[in-house]
């Protein structure tokens, strides 16, 4: 099998017009460049090179062949020129998965603000309350919620997530009254998660943490159900503070306890690896970062 570290030296002897001046150019000694044409000569079977003690003088086929060799690393060199160029700016296409609750709210418009920024970036966004395996769909940035599982993912923390206690006129007209924390054990519950432990709630107050069980009555994978639900007039939910600001206002939902919250862990943007980072993945990280560094919205409602 050819050497290309061997067609590389003979095209710098070529273009040197002697050993010495490739070996100069190359940084090796002479034996060296000598070794590595007449090595590429055995492999081929051929004379490239005719040597004197004068100078140094390309065969017939030594001239083709360096002609087509000589070519060919110029396209080389060329793509890796190219490909490092695309690498300056944000370009090509962008896998972000992300909650389905971002179809509106501060990461829609966050990341629609990126893609206006970086026209040559191309976003493909894809919304679910599942955890996606990354490296198995391709995705290249995701954000997620909560505690976040150990991986070996590469996680940015943008903030705290903030849930607050939500009813719907409706449902508080039929219930019995909700006057304390406690009086919550009474209420159908609608819960965001998996199992039936997601109707056990942790609330901060300013007493302290209270522990609350609920009575199940939706127990669902997607905040958007579970938003709507409530707003159905189905129970009391735990809903994130960002989403419902339209329907407060609206007078579809009304806060129970202005004093009483979970936060519930982070909002992370996680990604496969730190090493070999695309620039338009890298800009995206940095972008969210900085969005993030004066808090998330909710921050400023608290």
């Amino acid at each position: 099998m050819i050497d290309f570290n061997e067609i590389v030296v003979f095209i710098r002897v070529v273009e040197a017009s002697s050993f010495s001046g490739a070996a100069q150019l190359l940084g090796l000694p002479r034996s060296t460049v000598s070794r590595k044409v007449s090595q590429l000569e055995n492999s081929l079977g051929i004379r490239l090179l005719q040597r004197s003690t004068r100078k140094l003088s390309l065969t017939q086929a030594g001239r083709d062949y360096y002609q087509k060799c000589s070519n060919a690393f110029s396209e080389i060199e060329r793509a890796n020129q190219a490909i490092t160029e695309t690498q300056q700016i944000p370009s090509g296409v962008l896998r972000i998965a992300a909650p389905l609750a971002a179809q509106s709210g501060f990461l829609c418009d966050w990341i629609n603000e990126f893609l206006m920024r970086h026209r040559h970036v191309t976003g493909e966004i894809i919304l679910s309350d599942d955890k996606i395996d990354m490296i198995d769909e391709g995705i290249d940035v995701a954000f997620r919620a909560g505690v976040l599982d150990e991986s070996t993912l590469v996680a940015r923390k943008l903030g705290k997530t903030k849930l607050v206690v939500c009813a719907s006129p409706r449902y508080l007209k039929k219930a019995p009254p909700i006057n304390s924390i406690n009086s919550l054990k009474n209420h159908d519950g609608i819960s965001f998660g998996r199992s039936q432990t997601s109707m056990s709630w942790r609330l901060q107050n300013p007493q302290g943490i209270t522990d609350v069980h609920l009575k199940g009555r939706v127990l669902v994978n997607s905040m958007e159900f579970a938003l709507h639900a409530c707003r159905a007039g189905l129970g009391v939910a735990l809903l994130p503070i960002v989403m419902i600001g339209p329907y407060l206002q609206s007078n579809e939902l009304k806060v129970l306890f202005g004093d009483v919250s979970s936060d519930v862990g982070g909002i992370y943007i996680v990604y496969p690896s730190k090493s070999h980072l695309s620039v338009t993945v890298r800009a995206f990280v940095d972008f969210m970062v900085e969005k993030s560094t004066d808090g998330l919205p909710w921050d400023k409602l608290s």
